[in-house]
């Protein structure tokens, strides 16, 4: 382990250095695991700063018990500080990181304190039919997720679109009648055809329309 690299962190957490940010973010990079991990907790106690999520899903990962404990409370911590911008965060994260923070908030019990967080938070669960129960309120936070990095996110939001039923999701699974991703080898059902089987099940004229027109082309 990079232990001058370590100690030379401390002395500038020790000595306050206005840099101090930019320098465990950068360190959130390290090749060593432990530093970034080390960077990550200090990131997340010192500035509550998002971008220590992906260390802190490395601690909860490879920690010893202490470690994963300080990652647990430094990820409370962030929730409680800002629920709305950790689920932002989360979906601009890597699906195994993501799944991991999100997984690790149950296990400590973390309760989001909005529809929309809660939402969120079952969209990085890939929780589809808790989010059809909360019905008309998630919409909002579903569209949102229509943009998703993640084609299974997508193609699940799509889904829970569908069966909510709220005309307001429309015009964005129009949208992703383009969207063929999930098609490779065949596996699986494609995007598009997700959202066209949610535009028919909404069943407005517009939305009965777009799928016309997407079957015949």
């Amino acid at each position: 382990m990079d232990d001058d690299f370590l100690d030379a962190l401390q002395n500038l957490i020790d000595d306050g250095d206005p840099c101090l940010q930019d320098v465990l973010v950068e360190a959130c990079d390290h090749r060593e695991w432990q530093v970034r991990v080390f960077a990550a907790l200090r990131l997340a106690e010192l500035f509550q700063d998002m971008r220590a999520l992906p260390g802190l899903a490395e601690a909860l990962r490879y920690g010893d018990r202490n470690t994963q404990k300080a990652a647990a409370e430094a990820l409370w911590e962030l929730g409680d500080a800002d629920s709305a911008g950790l689920f932002r965060a989360l979906h601009m994260e890597r699906g195994e990181v993501r799944d991991l923070i999100a997984e690790a908030l149950l296990r400590i019990g973390w309760i989001p304190d909005s529809v929309e967080c809660e939402v969120a938070l079952h969209l990085v669960m890939r929780n589809w039919r808790e989010i059809v129960m909360l019905g008309a309120e998630a919409v909002p936070e579903l569209l949102s997720a229509l943009s998703d990095p993640d084609g299974n996110v997508r193609r699940g939001t799509a889904w829970a679109l569908g069966q909510i039923g709220d005309g307001r999701a429309v015009p964005f699974l129009i949208e992703l009648l383009g969207d063929t991703a999930g098609d490779m080898f065949g596996i699986g059902e494609r995007v598009c055809d997700v959202a066209a089987e949610a535009l028919e099940r909404i069943g407005t004229p517009e939305a009965l329309e777009a799928v016309r027109r997407w079957r015949e082309t």
